[in-house]
């Protein structure tokens, strides 16, 4: 009896500190996103403060997202090298002095060139995260926390549009990126102190082994296909309300606030339902949801009320489905080691959708109105859905989630089973018996 009481205590002890772990990590990614959406809530000052046009502030919005959709591979390849731990804490360390430099720019250059900068350390963050959280977490812990790590663009962008508009009419739009550099900072020290250290180990070179990739790139495709349908719903769907509702800009803004926060809801209900047995194969049918809900969302014949909760379910779904794909990630490549450079194909081909999202679907709405964003949601979410179904079905055989003691896991932790694919995975509520 004591014997089976310590063995108790030793695994509740092990998944509160993997959980530990889990959470910090992405409170890293969190932070990281804050920065991503910095400019935005303070847009129009900082336009008028260096006489920027649109376009330019365009781009120093956007510079960010342009960075990951042109390196993502690259940085999964550094990252290899470099490792996952140490990418983490310099890309938030990199984000934050980018950030400080950007808060003091009297010009469009340096704004832009910080952005860039900003952008360099937010994709090492972005692909280092999940390797990280790959590393230390095993079975459906690991599921549920990859998960959660699809949570953290949205929240990040939900807390920089509401804290940064907040502080808009008492600070200057230079204080506000100022603070935005103390984030990254404190968290690369929190990273340092409550991580366990993780060793390095050689691998062959990534680009020799192009073939072990097919699973990366079918997530990659279903993850741009996800993330350009979010993306371009929240961009078309203030001027709807406003040209189409006669709604005023702050009441869309509200609006658009709520549907954002809907993405982070459906990322959390994935890491529960995953962490409960469901699987990917399960998750995935839930697209056909997405241009269903759209027809009510973009139709002016509805109350308002009904377009934002409609519109709200769509990034729910939308938001599930990406957490989805970062849980399928490990089961997507057939060697532990090869996380880091899968991470970095999704997060590129993820920032691609991000960037032709929103004016491939002008180009829809003005060729045949607002019913069209249904149709198009249909195309590209179904696409995304039919992909995970595949990926689901076909899990690269060894996968990195199928080893049954990871040679990466911080020492004196006790990892409990094997993490099946999660096409097949057994129900995590089932107890399972371990000897004392």
């Amino acid at each position: 009896m004591r014997n089976r009481m310590r063995g108790s205590q030793r695994r509740t002890t092990s998944t509160s500190s993997t959980w530990k772990y889990a959470l910090t990590t992405w409170l890293a990614g969190v932070v990281a996103a804050v920065g991503l959406g910095a400019v935005s809530p303070v847009g129009s000052t900082v336009r008028s403060s260096l006489g920027l046009s649109a376009g330019a502030l365009a781009w120093a919005t956007s510079s960010i997202t342009a960075v990951s959709a042109v390196f993502g591979i690259p940085a999964g390849w550094w990252v290899r090298r470099f490792g996952a731990q140490r990418a983490l804490s310099c890309g938030l360390f990199v984000m934050s002095v980018a950030a400080a430099v950007s808060a003091t720019a009297g010009s469009w250059g340096l704004l832009l060139g910080s952005r860039i900068a900003e952008g360099v350390g937010y994709l090492f963050v972005l692909v280092a995260g999940p390797v990280v959280l790959t590393r230390l977490t095993q079975g459906g812990i690991r599921a549920a926390a990859l998960a959660l790590w699809g949570t953290c663009v949205p929240t990040g962008l939900a807390i920089a549009a509401a804290a940064g508009g907040s502080l808009a009419s008492w600070w200057t739009w230079n204080q506000w990126l100022a603070l935005t550099a103390v984030g990254p900072l404190i968290m690369a020290g929190v990273l340092a102190v409550v991580l366990p250290r993780l060793p390095r180990t050689a691998v062959p070179r990534a680009h020799r082994e192009a073939g072990t990739w097919n699973g990366a790139l079918r997530l990659a495709v279903a993850y741009a296909s996800l993330s350009l349908v979010g993306v371009a719903v929240v961009m078309v769907l203030p001027p709807f309300l406003t040209e189409n509702r006669s709604a005023t800009s702050a009441v869309a803004g509200t609006v658009v606030a709520l549907v954002c926060l809907g993405s982070a809801a459906g990322g959390l209900a994935a890491s529960w339902l995953l962490r409960r047995g469901l699987t990917l194969s399960q998750l995935a049918p839930l697209g056909v949801l997405m241009p269903v809900a759209c027809l009510p969302a973009f139709s002016a014949e509805f109350p308002l009320a009904v377009n934002g909760a409609a519109a709200t379910l769509v990034l729910a779904v939308d938001g599930l489905l990406i957490s989805a794909v970062f849980a399928a990630a490990p089961d997507s490549v057939s060697r532990p080691e090869h996380v880091d450079v899968a991470t970095g194909i999704l997060n590129q081909f993820g920032s691609v959708g991000m960037m032709i999202g929103p004016p491939v679907f002008g180009v829809v709405i003005a060729a045949a109105g607002w019913g069209a964003v249904a149709a198009a949601t249909l195309v590209f979410g179904g696409l995304g859905a039919i992909l995970l179904l595949t990926t689901a079905r076909t899990p690269a055989s060894g996968s990195a989630a199928g080893v049954s003691e990871s040679s990466d896991a911080p020492a004196g932790e006790e990892t409990e089973g094997a993490a099946e694919p999660l096409g097949t995975a057994a129900d995590v509520r089932k107890p399972k018996r371990t000897r004392a």
